[in-house]
């Protein structure tokens, strides 16, 4: 081998597997430019190619992990719930909890999560695509809403089981306490202008919510 091509090939860059412990990094540096993209260009719009590019990395990088881009999609969405379930909605941060301060907590969450401006961006995105690309809004039913819901009805069958609550149901439960607590501001966030999320007292409301939830699924004496 000559000293030419050794020299040369001391210059090259190392080609391989990422070292351990960058992937995480490197997985949320991808979605983070995911979400840049999905919001500036909309979901139709965007594509692997411009995310690719904003991420720094090769199209080859993303297939690799995700088989189109609404998967990708359906991750951004994802990482933000795991923020929420490690905040508040953890099984075992919520079985600590009596029911009022655990509805309040869960409703918090779900009212925060919406009035954020990039979550309320990408619930519109979703609303405007779902009827486009009806397998989007089946990625999202069954990953993200269906974490939260499976969450709070654990939470409900456990204190059924303790006998602090009295639901025939609490997986319908679920799904009724959350609409409740965020139908509202859901039709807000999408029919209204961004200032009514700012000026509506919400806090009265899911107050009001709980107290009414409550009053008909707490035990009754006979």
């Amino acid at each position: 081998m000559s000293d030419k091509f050794q020299e040369h090939s001391l210059r090259q860059p190392r080609v391989g597997r990422p070292r351990r412990g960058t992937e995480a990094a490197r997985e949320d540096n991808l979605l983070s430019a995911a979400t840049r993209v999905f919001l500036r260009d909309g979901y139709g719009a965007a594509s692997i190619k411009r995310i690719a590019r904003e991420a720094g990395v090769s199209t080859r990088t993303i297939y690799q992990r995700y088989k189109n881009k609404g998967d990708l999609l359906a991750a951004v969405i994802i990482r933000l719930v795991d923020r929420d379930m490690e905040s508040g909605l953890a099984s075992h941060e919520l079985a600590r909890l009596e029911p009022a301060p655990a509805l309040h907590s869960i409703g918090r969450i779900g009212v925060t999560r919406m009035c954020d401006p990039e979550s309320a961006a990408l619930i519109r995105i979703l609303a405007k695509d779902a009827q486009r690309y009806p397998d989007l809004a089946a990625k999202m039913r069954d990953g993200a809403k269906t974490r939260i819901h499976d969450a709070i009805a654990d939470y409900f069958r456990l204190q059924v089981c303790l006998g602090n609550l009295q639901l025939p149901d609490p997986n319908r439960a679920a799904t009724l306490f959350m609409q409740m607590a965020c139908g509202e501001l859901h039709e807000c966030l999408l029919f209204s202008p961004e200032t009514v999320l700012v000026e509506r007292d919400f806090a009265w409301h899911l107050t009001l919510v709980v107290d009414l939830f409550l009053n008909g699924a707490l035990p009754r004496n006979p």
